[in-house]
């Protein structure tokens, strides 16, 4: 059973990372609008199409291979680690630097410290106790 819940979190993290990806590919500005943000000129454009739809889409998608490569699903529950502790130690950079943002970004704080906390728990927990009770 842990097994099925770590393969499917995967899928899970990785599919709607895949969707957020293609969605700033497509148009950076689809999913900046939530946030009252807006793409101002090309080399913006560019680095939101590089960064937040080029690594969101390929990450997510390794990070979705974990779900059917059995063999590759540590190393996908370690991306899911180090892009999710990624993104919340930036978002807390920025809150000390600057502020608090609004609370729609802040609970995507909330979701990636908890995917951290639960991807880290699937890599290291003992396997034993945990399959006893499936």
């Amino acid at each position: 059973m842990r097994n099925d819940i770590h393969r499917y979190l995967l899928l899970g993290v990785g599919a709607t990372l895949v969707a957020i990806g293609a969605a700033y590919c497509l148009d950076p500005n689809l999913l900046l609008a939530r946030y009252e943000i807006a793409v101002g000129d090309a080399s913006s454009d560019n680095m939101y199409r590089g960064a937040y739809g080029g690594l969101f889409l390929t990450l997510g998608a390794a990070m979705a291979c974990g779900f059917f490569v059995e063999s590759f699903r540590n190393n996908a529950t370690w991306l899911a680690i180090l892009f999710m502790g990624g993104f919340a130690l930036g978002r807390l950079a920025s809150i000390a630097a600057v502020g608090m943002p609004q609370e729609q970004i802040l609970g995507l704080l909330i979701f990636e410290i908890s995917a951290v906390v639960v991807f880290t728990g699937l890599l290291f927990a003992p396997s034993r106790g945990l399959e006893a009770g499936s």
